[in-house]
């Protein structure tokens, strides 16, 4: 579980509303297909989870959970559709922290208010980046880096997966808390960026690590951090940005499930434990490492203050760091 699950919860008005309907028919909930939305395109790690959670639940409830990609905006088109959807739990959807917690601190406006316009219900995963070089690069750790940045400021490049992106802040992170000039050079997806990077356009990147695992492990590229607290269990032999020296650094995405705002309490409680019960399940949990993602679970109000804390994080570090969306 993210260290922000375990730190003093935040007070805020994330809270289910009671709707109109009677108990009894929020108590048999579901009684016909559940829309779930994923704002990220098929085979994304937002698909993935979505997709997995969605079979798991309707086996549990006999239902249909009917999984509808809604690409675009960095994930804020399919968050909105989420939480403008009937009060009702037939429309509930995946959001992550890019969409709820870092785009609102880039961009002038969202369509959505992440701390009011949503009922968060659980976390199903998060993931991890990694700072990596091509392998012929001259780097070999993260102090030659920073090293090689502070004797020639500005010259040194690094690609994110896109402005707005966990990868950009990744790196935003790490340039603020290096004290170092570097130059960010943002491409369209986590490919595109290994790309630039193999093809010697950049000189670092910041991806997540499942889109760097086969790369590194075919000697194509070195893994110099990891963004999480500690190491990542799919590269146990490359040292998080702690264990390298900066011992404030934490930049892992995380995934989750919302719905609308006002979601009626019983409909709530029944959304939240099925999703808690496919989260905490094995097969769950194997299927999200396979795909290079660490599983979480997470009760509905343990969400709900995660997310305020992640809000708040992400918003100070746009702040002190400068970062657009470029």
């Amino acid at each position: 579980m993210p260290a922000a699950l375990r730190r003093r919860p935040v007070l805020l008005a994330l809270g289910a509303l009671a709707a109109p309907g009677s108990v009894h028919a929020q108590s048999d909930f579901p009684t016909r297909p559940i829309r779930m939305i994923v704002p990220s395109a098929a085979g994304s790690g937002q698909d993935i989870l979505g997709r997995v959670v969605a079979q798991r639940l309707a086996e549990l409830w006999g239902q249909p959970v009917v999984v509808e990609n809604r690409v675009g905006a960095g994930g804020t088109i399919g968050s909105d559709l989420i939480a403008k959807a009937p009060k009702d739990g037939y429309t509930i959807g995946v959001i992550n922290s890019s969409s709820m917690a870092i785009s609102p601190a880039l961009l002038p406006s969202v369509p959505y208010d992440p701390l009011t316009s949503f009922t968060p219900l659980g976390l199903g995963a998060s993931n991890d980046c990694a700072l990596a070089v091509k392998q012929d690069s001259p780097f070999r750790s993260v102090a030659d880096v920073v090293a090689a940045a502070k004797a020639r400021p500005g010259q040194l490049t690094w690609a994110s997966a896109g402005s707005g992106t966990s990868t950009h802040m990744a790196g935003e992170l790490f340039r603020l808390e290096a004290g170092v000039d570097i130059v960010h050079v943002p491409y369209r997806g986590s490919p595109a960026a290994l790309t630039a990077l193999l093809g010697g356009q950049v000189d670092m990147l910041f991806n997540t690590i499942n889109s760097l695992l086969a790369a590194v492990r075919n000697d194509q590229i070195r893994a110099l951090a990891t963004t999480g607290r500690s190491r990542d269990p799919l590269l146990p032999q490359v040292p998080s940005f702690v264990e390298a020296g900066f011992a404030r650094y934490e930049a892992s995405g995380w995934l989750g499930f919302a719905g609308p705002a006002g979601l009626p309490p019983e409909i709530l409680r029944k959304l939240s434990d099925g999703i808690r019960q496919v989260t905490q399940s094995e097969p769950f949990q194997q299927t999200m490492i396979t795909a290079g993602m660490r599983p979480q679970s997470s009760t509905a109000p343990e969400f709900r203050d995660y997310m305020a804390v992640e809000i708040g994080r992400w918003a100070d570090i746009a702040r002190r760091s400068g970062a657009k969306m470029d």
